[in-house]
């Protein structure tokens, strides 16, 4: 067993519960130049597999992927990261189901709220569905309280920043002032203490969790520092019908092309693309959804 390599103090480090594909870490990468995911929590194998691949070829940042909410450690991680995000299951709250709330064996709150205490970072990040607003986001509002966090919550839809669709999330964002300045005062791998263990040291090559990091931030549009008003090809392509926009489009960036995906694709494989995308998180809402939130928190300090 090893340990990660250390990351500088201007680093933000943090875990993904229920990470699924990785929108809501992307998101947080596009808010937040220099964010690293040091730790995965997902079961699905799909998504499970898909945070592996991108892993392998140098998409994400090298961590650990643990396979079980209810028995993951948060523990060990104590004072070595500033943020957890989860996207914790709808099931239990979605107007599409049956509404069973904490009846639902699907209802994961109760073990992020636990692993949210026992890691106690300055900043968590959630999301859910607009259904949680009237069943379970107050019952979450009333633990992060209990716990010291300030919380705020808004309703962002993907249609606000770009997107040809709706899909609205629910965010939650929630913020304790551990040195009372509004800024991270740890990272992880500081000197002292145990480190915090993860897997083999021995496939890991030198300088390359830095190298990942950087590399996500240029493909999120962080190369000149724009966040997220940067880039001069857009990151959503026009409404369907909307083929005088879609000449421009093709004109701007020339190797984008329009395809077309049949079910001779793969029946099985495409269901799991659909879920990983339907369950996901559109990475800009959750950007804006963070940044908004960030400051109405601080302003309120």
């Amino acid at each position: 067993m090893a340990v990660h390599p250390p990351i500088q103090p201007k680093d933000l480090c943090g875990i993904s519960l229920c990470a699924g594909v990785k929108g809501l870490d992307l998101g947080l990468h596009i808010a937040q130049p220099g964010y690293r995911t040091v730790c995965y929590v997902e079961r699905n194998s799909f998504a499970a597999s898909t945070l592996v691949a991108r892993m392998a070829d140098a998409s994400l940042d090298q961590a650990p992927v643990w396979d079980d909410l209810k028995t993951f450690d948060g523990k060990p991680w104590r004072g070595r990261v500033h943020l957890i995000s989860a996207g914790y299951p709808c099931q239990p709250f979605t107007l599409s189901g049956l509404r069973k709330g904490e009846g639902d064996p699907r209802h994961l709150w109760p073990d992020v709220a636990r692993i949210a205490r026992e890691v106690a970072p300055e900043w968590l990040f959630f999301e859910n569905v607009p259904g949680h607003l009237t069943l379970g986001l107050q019952d979450v509002c009333v633990d992060l309280q209990a716990m010291g966090y300030r919380v705020a919550a808004r309703v962002v839809s993907a249609a606000k920043v770009g997107a040809s669709h709706t899909r609205e999330r629910v965010f939650i964002l929630a913020h304790a002032d551990i040195q009372g300045d509004g800024e991270p005062g740890m990272y992880c791998g500081q000197s002292g203490g145990d480190p915090v263990q993860d897997g083999s040291q021995s496939d890991r090559i030198a300088g390359r969790d830095q190298e990942c990091g950087q590399r996500i931030d240029v493909d999120v549009g962080h190369a000149g520092g724009g966040g997220l008003d940067a880039g001069a090809v857009p990151l959503f392509p026009p409404l369907p019908g909307d083929l005088a926009e879609w000449g421009e489009a093709l004109k701007r960036s020339s190797e984008h092309k329009p395809c077309v995906h049949g079910l001779d694709d793969g029946v099985a494989f495409g269901l799991d693309r659909s879920a990983g995308a339907g369950n996901g998180v559109v990475p800009m809402a959750g950007a804006r959804a963070y940044v908004d939130l960030k400051d109405e928190l601080l302003k309120e300090r």
